[in-house]
Parts: structure tokens; sequence; C-alpha cells
């Protein structure tokens, strides 16, 4: 009996947690920490808290590990939209001997805006589909080269094209190889094994429809392929993006769009927030 308690204790804590209890994700910690409300400090292979970490109301943080010299601190993004550091080199801090005071992240008025709309739609997400969550938590540390980033968004499909426009924003005019791939429903691209990338002429002042065919409205993910020796290669550099009627675009568009405008400042000191807006994306894919 005490077994099956303990392993149900267990089970619980890591349990993905009630989204309207989540009052704010972690975007970065120096030294270790750990969530005792929830999580196994003690564990041998605990590495202290993650990116994304959602952090629920009954949350208790609190410094672990073995070296604590008073210089370690933790930066979480509240629901509402505020970026909140705990510094336990601050005084008001008290060195962080006890639980973190959480209430700070709480604004005294929570009325519903676009951020927070943003989370729910996202917490949501993480709770229906948490290894899409995962894969967005993973995808941080996903490697970035020097050019110019595919941008996620939607695009509008039309007189059998693709307008690539919020996609390829900012791009200079050139030739380009890209190739569309469709995602299923756990977000993974189902690419064919032979390459088949597109080459593409992009002129933003005048863009051209991407060539579309058959293409059926939903959620693809775009890659940016290097010409090599034989067939053109897939990249890292791709973006994820849904593929709307003209109806249905523009209120997707508009959608995503009021949410890139309220978060595009936080990417400076935010790592996490382009994968919240791709989690956003997942979400109205879904809608």
């Amino acid at each position: 009996m005490t077994i099956l308690l303990a392993a149900a204790m267990t089970m619980a804590s890591l349990a993905a947690p009630d989204p309207a209890q989540v009052i704010g994700m972690v975007v970065r910690a120096e030294g270790t920490w750990c969530d005792v409300t929830y999580l196994r400090c003690e564990a041998k292979d605990f590495k202290g808290l993650w990116r994304m970490y959602r952090v629920r109301r009954d949350s208790k943080l609190v410094r672990a590990g073995g070296h604590l010299d008073g210089k370690e601190s933790i930066v979480i993004r509240s629901r509402w939209g505020a970026l909140t550091t705990f510094d336990c080199a601050n005084p008001r801090e008290l060195g962080c001997k006890d639980p973190l005071n959480l209430s700070r992240l709480v604004p005294t008025t929570t009325e519903g805006n676009v951020v927070t709309a943003f989370f729910d739609a996202v917490l949501e997400l993480a709770s229906d589909r948490p290894s899409i969550y995962d894969g967005l938590r993973q995808g941080i540390l996903r490697t970035r080269g020097a050019m110019k980033q595919l941008s996620d968004g939607v695009a509008e499909l039309r007189g059998g094209g693709l307008n690539l426009e919020t996609i390829l924003r900012g791009w200079s005019a050139g030739e380009y190889f890209l190739q569309l791939c469709p995602l299923d429903e756990a977000a993974n691209a189902n690419c064919p094994d032979q390459g088949s990338a597109v080459k593409y002429s992009w002129d933003p002042k005048q863009p051209a429809p991407f060539p579309a065919g058959a293409l059926r409205p939903g959620a693809y993910r775009l890659y940016f392929c290097e010409k090599g020796v034989g067939l053109p290669v897939r990249t890292e550099n791709y973006a994820d993006l849904i593929v709307a009627e003209e109806a249905r675009y523009r209120e997707l568009a508009a959608d995503y769009s009021r949410v890139l405008d309220a978060t595009r400042d936080w990417d400076s000191a935010d790592p996490t927030a382009p994968a919240l807006r791709r989690g956003y994306l997942y979400a109205l894919a879904r809608r």
C-alpha cells in the first residue's frame, strides 16, 4: 500500500498542470532551482527547472543543489505578460533562503487581454498535446544559422498559389529553394523521402505566388533548402505556417498578427517567446 501511495504521488506530481492554475513560465535560471510542490528535487538525475516550466499558484520554488553562493537567479514570464526576475543577490530576496514569493507574478487586476488570450491558448495546447509542448521547449535549443530566418505565420491560399509575404518578411529578392511539408497531429513534418524542393523567385516588391498545386488548407512546415551536389537539402532554417483560404485567412492572420505585435519586443530578453508563438500558431490551426 505504501509503495502504491508513493507511486500515485509521483504520478500526480508529474501530471500536466491545470491550465487555470498556471501563473507563469520559466524563461531562464542561474543555478539549480526546484519546485518542491511538484518535483522530486532529490532525484539523482534532477538538473533544475527547465525553460517553459509552468509555474503554478501553489508552486514553491527553492534553490537546490550543493553549492549555493547567493548569486542564483530565476526569470519568469507571468501569465499576464510581465517579466519578473528573482535575484538572490538582491536584498529584497533575503538570499532566497525561503521559497520565492510568487504573488509578485500576479497583478492586482487580472483582466483578459491579447497576452492572456495568447497564454491561455498555449497552455491549453500544453495540456491537450504535451508532446508538442515538450517539442517546442526542446526546439529552443535548436542551432540557428547566421542567415535570415523564415518567419512563422499564416499564408493565404489563392489562385492555385500560396502568398508567402509574411513568411519571407525581410528577405532580399533572389532565387531560393524551398520545400513545403504537411504537419501531422504531433506537429511532425511529413516530408517525402526524396527531396522535392521548389526553385522559387522571390521579389518583395512584386511577390509571386509559391506554386501550390493541389495544396489543401492546414498546418505545414516550409524549409529553406541548400543546393549542393545533387538535390537541394533541407536545413534547420524553417517556418511553421497555417495555410488558409481567404475568409479563414483573414481571421487567423489577424489573430496571429495581434499576438506577434504584443510579444515581438520580448525576443531580445526571452528565448522562449518564439517557441510560445509557434505553440499559439498550432493552437490556431486546431481551432
